[in-house]
């Protein structure tokens, strides 16, 4: 059995050694927390527009949410064109590490989380690369759905059938969107407790090395 200092120390030369991410992957990455967080704040505060008597608050939120709603899908699209045409990062396989060798990994970090232990973060498959392909999905089918009411909701009125289809699939989507922003926001500040420099390399701006 591998003494467990032994492991803890190959697992942080590992992560020591690891590149940082593209300066793309980290300008779509902070775009996409700016947006959606955005999103997720004015949409405490907006109303539907088929609702009477709406404050002058609620009708300018509504319209915030439009237009930053739009930005972050062409964030996602942008995001989605990025990762199909460029491996800097892993492309897809870093994304979706769902079949052989890639899906072994993550389940050997599942193991090690319900033992205790945080799998290490940064430019890797496994289960960080499960969850940020995970997060895209979540994201994509949010801006998705709000950029089809974009353009079919009416200015006023009762909603058709297509409409309320896609307004509470989109209701829906949002509590998926909270919980991963939550708990994605958790894990990052766990591992930027326990010395991970997690953070400061997604979010710098400089040139990657």
């Amino acid at each position: 059995m591998v003494d467990q200092n032994e492991a803890a120390g190959k697992q942080h030369d590992g992560m020591a050694a690891a590149k940082s991410w593209s300066q793309p992957t980290r300008l779509l990455h902070l775009g996409l927390v700016a947006t959606v967080t955005a999103q997720l704040a004015l949409s405490l505060l907006m109303e539907s527009p088929d609702e009477a008597n709406i404050s002058a608050l609620a009708a300018a939120t509504f319209e915030a949410h439009e237009v930053i709603g739009m930005a972050a899908l062409l964030i996602v699209l942008m995001h989605w064109g990025w990762s199909l045409t460029n491996q800097i990062d892993g492309g897809l396989k870093h994304l979706f590490p769902w079949f052989g060798s890639a899906r072994r990994e993550v389940v050997g970090d599942l193991k090690a989380l319900f033992g205790g232990q945080l799998p290490t973060g940064g430019v890797r498959g496994g289960l960080p690369g499960f969850v940020h392909g995970l997060g895209l999905l979540i994201i994509t089918a949010m801006a998705a759905t709000g950029g089809v009411l974009f353009f079919i909701l009416p200015e006023s009125g009762s909603f058709s059938s297509t409409v309320e289809f896609f307004a509470e699939s989109h209701e829906v989507i949002a509590t998926f969107v909270w919980l991963y922003w939550g708990g994605h926001g958790v894990t990052a500040i766990l591992h930027h407790l326990q010395g991970d420099s997690v953070l400061k390399d997604m979010f710098k701006l400089g040139r990657g090395k």
